[in-house]
């Protein structure tokens, strides 16, 4: 608008402000009540002035001029200070500048002067959720948003800030119920892409990726509808989805080299090796030095059993970027994965001199000490590893859970029922809704108690959880199969199922507990339907595999469960184990040697596995070393029904050491 232009806007506003007014201020009659009516024009007058100010005041701000645009709106709330609209104007003002104090002093007085008006509640809202810093405020803002989404429930600007608010307040599932109140209402794909991103954050993983696949119709180039669809796929592990989406973004930026790299990683996380590798190694030939690559690539190299290869790009990294602390970390549990623990240690003391050498109360030096107290627990020295957990199992953040589980698992593996239960009763005792975890964990070793009345106890603290969700059934269910009640288990799994149908997690407990109830049958179809539900799960697949080879049965069908299961999982000790237990079945001697071997190296303490080789090895003709297998494995703490079965295989061999 033009100089001329805007003289004209503001006469025509100031006419329509004086023809507006009332005949007595217009007329100023004498009188009784001159003095009253003199005051009351006094106050028209200081009103039309105010109108002429908020109207200079918003053609200003339609020309960029903010300064201006303040000066005159201070003026109108100067000659009109109760008018509650007004003030809620400067206050967008205000917030779009940003002035955030101003705007927040301004919206208390709009919603103090109109406090039915949605408009005044939003804006106060807003800004305080612009500047929440922690959560009394977030819910100061939320209080706010929630009166303007009420005062108009049917408008969609309002919804949306009441969602934002609640989900700054990890509170998702009652976003989405807000969203879903204005979703008819809702113009373009702001509100759907809020609504899908609730759905997301509250678990309802199925749902969101409708909406995101609705969006996605409409529009095959929405980003934030694709990104969305990439989150989904990522955290339901629907990688073979996700894949398409990146290769699709890889098409149009095919020069992208943090694109492809991006792409590589999740290859890795759907477990598809062959694909990542060779998209890592294409991105390292064009840039040796990518930081991104190099870690992705060791992370591979970790995954599939090459800890050698992996080290060798580690140290690269660390020599591109010495200063990174986090390289000789990850270099340390690459060895203690492939269960090299004196190189492990080595790396992990060399680290620790370096943390107490900058600072003596680094709060990573506890992480290094996890790993040291966890290399000693694989030595079976449980006295330093607990002397090296111990003095960081509390710090500033409170309970260190790597810490607290592994003195849990010491107690576990030295029977030290007692000192469990004084652990596991002091971590309830001090954050009891921490984590559901915390809580079968303490039922359980209630259960282990020598009381009547602490077994008791335990046992209703695992009902309660298991009723609470799939977390809590889980988390009992568990509880019971380390408990050996395998009954207990397949009871608390089989309820959760008529809650959570066909949860892969839920079926798996239902499938293996059963197993070990010896009800192979009722196993077998567990197995199958949660195969069916989730081809590529890769415990299920394993136990299901095992099964048939350790009974001698559907061998073809098992080998084929257990490769796909040794594919998503190369460095699992326990499938290496299963998969060299159907090749010696099978009668592939060579093969099943091959992969017995490495499932030893990965588990050096499994009676399971020293057994296997043991069988192996007669099966060879190589008594004695059976026989030094199977003596072994009776060192390590194996049921009772193992201990049996090695305990025959020796007298069965009584005398033959010397033969092959």
């Amino acid at each position: 608008m033009s100089m001329p232009d805007r003289r004209c806007f503001l006469a025509f506003a100031a006419s329509l402000v004086v023809f507006a007014a009332p005949l007595s201020a217009q007329t100023g009659t004498g009188g009784p009540g001159k003095a009253a009516k003199d005051a009351s024009s006094q106050r028209e007058s200081q009103r039309r002035e105010a109108v002429e100010h908020y109207l200079r005041a918003k053609l200003y701000a339609q020309e960029s001029e903010f300064e201006a645009a303040v000066r005159e709106f201070k003026k109108a709330v100067e000659l009109d200070p109760t008018d509650g609209a007004l003030r809620s104007e400067y206050g967008e003002l205000l917030r779009d500048l940003p002035d955030y104090p101003e705007a927040e002093k301004q919206a208390r007085k709009a919603v103090e002067f109109s406090p039915k008006s949605a408009g005044a509640h939003r804006l106060l809202g807003q800004v305080i959720l612009a500047t929440a810093k922690d959560k009394a405020h977030l819910e100061e803002a939320a209080a706010q948003l929630k009166a303007a989404n009420e005062l108009v429930p049917s408008d969609p600007q309002g919804a949306v800030a009441y969602a934002q608010v609640l989900l700054r307040l990890e509170k998702p599932k009652e976003a989405s119920t807000v969203l879903e109140e204005v979703l008819d209402r809702a113009n373009g794909p702001a509100v759907l892409l809020l609504y899908g991103e609730t759905l997301e954050r509250s678990g309802q993983l199925q749902q969101a990726e409708e909406v995101y696949k609705g969006l996605a119709k409409l529009d095959p180039e929405n980003r934030a509808a694709l990104m969305g669809l990439l989150r989904v796929y990522d955290r339901g592990r629907q990688f073979d989805k996700a894949a398409p989406i990146l290769e699709s973004f890889l098409k149009l930026q095919p020069g992208n080299l943090g694109l492809k790299i991006q792409y590589g990683g999740l290859l890795l996380r759907g477990r598809r090796f062959g694909e990542a590798r060779k998209v890592f190694e294409d991105a390292l030939a064009a840039d040796p030095g990518n930081r991104d690559a190099l870690r992705l690539y060791a992370a591979l190299l970790s995954e599939t059993r090459e800890p050698d290869k992996a080290d060798e790009v580690l140290r690269k990294l660390q020599m591109l970027e010495p200063d990174d602390l986090e390289i000789p970390y990850r270099r340390a549990v690459n060895f203690l994965e492939a269960h090299r623990i004196p190189e492990a240690e080595a790396v992990l003391q060399e680290l620790r001199a370096a943390l107490v050498a900058k600072k003596p109360d680094a709060p990573e030096i506890a992480q290094v000490d996890g790993q040291l107290g966890y290399a000693a627990y694989l030595r079976k020295d449980y006295a330093a590893a607990t002397a090296r957990l111990e003095p960081h199992l509390r710090g500033e953040e409170g309970l260190n859970l790597q810490a607290y589980n592994l003195l849990l698992q010491i107690a576990r593996d030295r029977e030290d029922w007692t000192g469990g239960l004084r652990l596991a009763k002091d971590a309830y005792d001090k954050a009891p809704k921490m984590t559901q975890a915390f809580q079968a964990n303490y039922a359980e070793f209630r259960l282990r108690s020598s009381s009547a009345e602490e077994q008791a106890e335990g046992g209703k603290m695992l009902d309660v959880l298991a009723a609470e969700d799939k977390a809590g059934t889980l988390a009992a269910a568990d509880a019971w199969q380390r408990l050996d009640k395998y009954g207990r288990a397949a009871a608390t799994a089989r309820a959760g199922l008529e809650r959570d149908k066909e949860d892969p997690d839920l079926l798996f407990r239902l499938a293996a507990s059963l197993e070990r109830e010896k009800k192979v049958s009722e196993s077998v179809d567990a197995f199958e339907k949660l195969l069916k539900v989730r081809g590529d799960h890769a415990p299920g697949l394993n136990y299901l595999g095992y099964m048939w080879a350790d009974r001698g049965e559907n061998l073809p069908r098992a080998l084929e469960l257990i490769r796909k299961a040794v594919e998503l999982e190369p460095g699992n000790g326990a499938y290496l184990d299963s998969l060299g237990w159907v090749y010696f079945q099978l009668n592939k001697l060579d093969q099943a040697e091959e992969n017995l071997r490495a499932a030893a190296i990965l588990n050096p303490d499994d009676a399971t596995v020293e057994e296997h080789l043991g069988d192996l090895f007669e099966k060879k003709g190589d008594v004695r070393r059976a026989r030094e297998s199977w003596k072994r494995a009776l060192t390590l703490k194996p049921d009772e029904d193992v201990k049996r079965r090695l305990d025959e295989k020796l007298q069965k061999t009584e005398g033959r050491d010397a033969q092959k």
